[in-house]
């Protein structure tokens, strides 16, 4: 449900508690008390998504949202999180020059980033409690600074050019899923095979993996796929053997196929 300026809060609020919809402010704002209005009706929320912009715009009135447990914000004004620790889940647009105290979001559980501009995770590695992160899009060479992030159980790095190096995932022996989309300079996944609970591998686009050597190492693995761009440049497919669901596997230079795994399953079945 999208809150526009001039709209009628009390109408939207009745609207609101019968369809138990998300809430939205996405559109262009010129006038302040705008706010003041949401929050007489919606400051209690649990959950808020807003990418509005105009002269009226800003961020303040959240931190008023004593209840406010999950955000998706795309940020193009100031944002102090300090004032947002309960947060447990975000989503939000990386903007360094408008972010302060991202640090401080202790309680954080689950994380997306759309545009992280950063060489590697170390703005991330005080948000200890994170079970899940991932990225649309991020600028990142290596992993460090994740090796503190213990408890993940679900990481996505997507559209990560630049990644290289991968040797700080080694830290996550409690992660279950795992997903590389975009990958185009990292060769060597090897690293992945120390991840013992690891349950799905998605390889996406990763058009220079040099070998899936490193599968054999993973007994829980229940779900591989190398899909898009992604071929496995040593063409040897074996070491998915035990792997009950293995979608890409069907490449005519493979050493050995295996269409009877390419099948949809639910994950929980295997």
């Amino acid at each position: 449900m999208d809150i526009r300026e001039g709209a009628d809060f009390k109408a939207a609020k009745q609207y609101y508690i019968k369809n138990n919809e998300g809430v939205n402010i996405s559109r262009e704002i010129q006038k302040s008390n705008f706010f003041e209005q949401f929050l007489k009706y919606f400051g209690n929320i649990e959950s808020l998504g807003i990418s509005a912009y105009g002269n009226g715009v800003s961020y303040d009135f959240l931190y008023q949202m004593q209840n406010l447990k999950s955000l998706h914000l795309h940020t193009m004004y100031d944002i102090n999180f300090e004032h947002l620790r309960s947060l447990q889940a975000l989503s939000v647009w990386w903007n360094k020059k408008m972010i302060s105290n991202f640090d401080t979001l202790s309680k954080l559980e689950n994380l997306q980033i759309i545009e992280f501009d950063e060489k590697d995770i170390t703005k991330l590695s005080s948000l200890t409690n994170l079970k899940s992160l991932s990225f649309a899009t991020a600028k990142i060479k290596s992993l460090k600074g994740i090796e503190t992030l213990t408890n993940l159980e679900n990481l996505s790095l997507g559209g990560v050019r630049s990644l290289t190096n991968i040797s700080n995932i080694t830290a996550l022996q409690n992660l279950k899923h795992l997903e590389f989309d975009i990958c185009w300079k990292l060769k060597d996944f090897s690293p992945i095979g120390e991840l013992k609970k690891l349950r799905e591998l998605e390889l996406l686009d990763c058009k220079n993996l040099e070998s899936i050597k490193f599968v054999k190492n993973l007994p829980n693995l229940k779900r591989l796929s190398t899909l898009g761009t992604t071929i496995i440049n040593d063409y040897d497919t074996t070491p998915a053997e035990h792997v009950p669901v293995f979608f890409g596997s069907q490449h005519n230079k493979y050493n050995k196929q295996y269409p009877e795994k390419e099948i949809h399953k639910k994950i929980e079945e295997l």
